[in-house]
């Protein structure tokens, strides 16, 4: 995959996404994924998948199994439908963040049941519980300008059995966060919307950043920002 590295930073573009268009779903791949390989891009971390998908009406994922992984989704637009083998049947609206744990075996489904178009994330972890079969959802409560949706090692709107952080940052103009890491661990910073100064480098919506071998990262941005922030042990 195509980037420039900045002092650890390797930027992509987001015109270096993968995409593809199947119809019924608009998807960004940011690692490999289906028929697209890369061998130099299958993973950063325990971070092994992050799909940026829109979700036509009446479209979705019939049952299809999972295991050894954990997966988060986040829910951005749209009511999704999902259903599994441990006996959930539930919905996620907009604001709203669920973990599966896939642990040795998990059948799910995943449908937008509704007239309007689901946007979402989903990102898939190496598990490091891979017997554990569980699920969790909760709607998101902001902590601006960081809020921790998902963790295996720090508080949390939801539990992650994996080596790794999931945070969701939203800034108002001319505000700045900044970022800690543990030695030993990365970060990968993708733009959902505005512009994002990330240590001087800037960053546009579906740009992303992946982050190594600094210990902390500062996020500035002029105009309001919001980007999705996954800080993984390398």
């Amino acid at each position: 995959m195509s980037g420039t590295l900045i002092y650890m930073i390797k930027k992509i573009p987001a015109a270096d996404r993968y995409y593809n268009d199947f119809g019924s779903l608009q998807t960004y791949w940011l690692f490999s994924f289906g028929h697209y390989h890369e061998a130099t891009n299958m993973n950063f971390g325990a971070l092994r998948v992050f799909n940026d998908d829109v979700i036509a009406p009446g479209a979705g994922f019939p049952d299809h199994p999972h295991a050894k992984m954990e997966i988060l989704t986040i829910i951005l637009e749209g009511t999704l439908t999902h259903t599994d083998s441990m006996g959930n049947k539930e919905t996620l609206t907009a604001g709203e963040v669920q973990r599966m744990s896939a642990g040795n075996h998990v059948v799910h489904s995943e449908f937008n049941r509704h007239d309007v178009p689901i946007h979402l994330y989903q990102l898939w972890f190496h598990s490091n519980q891979t017997t554990v079969t569980s699920y969790e959802q909760k709607k998101i409560v902001d902590t601006h300008p960081v809020t921790v949706l998902a963790s295996g090692t720090k508080s949390g709107v939801v539990a992650l059995y994996a080596n790794a952080t999931v945070s969701k940052l939203v800034l108002t103009p001319t505000q700045e966060a900044k970022i800690v890491l543990e030695v030993g661990w990365g970060c990968l910073i993708y733009i959902s919307k505005g512009e994002v100064f990330v240590n001087g480098e800037l960053l546009s919506a579906g740009d992303q950043a992946r982050i190594t071998k600094v210990s902390e990262i500062l996020l500035v941005t002029d105009g309001g920002a919001q980007a999705l922030i996954v800080e993984v042990k390398m």
